[in-house]
């Protein structure tokens, strides 16, 4: 049956991807909250719009110029998953920078409560779902919310849960099937986004409002589906487990799996294959999916 978006949801859609050419990564991020926006009723809607309204004319200032909108852009809860990215160059959010991953040792098989306390993925969420919940504060309320659906969007990411020797598949060169993106981390934000036929068009060709369309109704089609009280039934933790069992895989290569150990791969380039680029976008579908449906269980108990 095919999933038909309400007059509502078309306006946020036309809103959400109003702006024809930024980064897909921040495209990740925001159909993570989008979506998980979409599964909330109404009166938690209108909770997060209060809080959002709130927002300083930096901080707007800040999301719009990220994501490349006007000044006047009205912030959605979309544009402000993607604030926490926005924040990196301001000296006063420095101490959260190591806040959008988890680096493990290669011999870890499995996150715990013990592999991180603090300054990470797995210390961040609980962090903030608990700043939602208590701060007194308006600011320290809405930061809350923003930081916390970046965070679902990051820590669904594989290579969010990863090491620090390759900087989370930054230092693993490739050669893209599609797009321009040079190592495997930045594949997996943004160029593992687009169709293979983007391959054979220039970028002058490509329509990007129209690719963002596509997925928007496609991750909304396969969310009406989805299984989401198995998912919801999960925590910080397996989350970073989920992460952690795909980059182990063989045939995500970025290990050589040695016993117990993931060792680093050669510095040869890994060449992204077509079977690699139709496999990990499937998984990468999901894991926004997940995101999503984790992220709008959160924010329906704690708003």
């Amino acid at each position: 049956m095919t999933f038909r978006l309400p007059i509502i949801a078309s306006i946020i859609l036309l809103i959400l991807f109003s702006t024809p050419v930024f980064a897909l990564g921040k495209l990740s991020h925001q159909l993570v909250c989008q979506l998980s926006y979409d599964l909330l009723p109404s009166n938690k809607q209108q909770k997060i719009d209060k809080l959002l309204a709130q927002l300083t004319d930096k901080d707007k200032s800040r999301i719009n110029s990220y994501n490349r909108n006007k000044k006047a852009h009205k912030v959605t809860f979309a544009d402000s998953c993607t604030w926490a990215d926005a924040i990196k160059k301001n000296k006063a959010y420095d101490s959260f920078k190591s806040w959008h991953y988890l680096n493990i040792e290669r011999t870890s098989t499995l996150v715990t409560e013990k592999t991180c306390t603090k300054n990470c993925i797995t210390a961040a969420i609980p962090f903030h779902r608990q700043q939602l919940i208590q701060a007194e504060n308006a600011q320290e309320i809405l930061e809350a919310l923003m930081f916390l659906g970046h965070w679902l969007g990051d820590i669904h990411q594989p290579l969010h849960i990863s090491f620090a020797s390759d900087y989370g598949g930054n230092r693993n060169k490739i050669t893209p099937l599609v797009g321009r993106c040079e190592n495997l981390h930045w594949y997996w934000d943004e160029c593992l986004m687009y169709p293979i036929a983007k391959s054979k068009e220039s970028s002058d060709n490509f329509d990007y409002l129209a690719f963002k369309t596509e997925i928007y109704n496609l991750l909304s089609e396969q969310l009406t589906s989805a299984p989401k009280q198995r998912w919801e039934k999960s925590n910080t933790l397996d989350w970073a487990n989920e992460s952690l069992t795909i980059i182990r895989a063989k045939a995500f290569n970025y290990c050589q799996i040695d016993g117990e150990n993931c060792l680093a791969k050669d510095h040869e380039k890994i060449t992204i294959t077509t079977a690699y680029h139709q496999h990990y976008q499937a998984i990468l579908h999901e894991r926004i999916l997940q995101a999503a449906v984790r992220l709008s269980a959160i924010l329906n108990k704690t708003l």
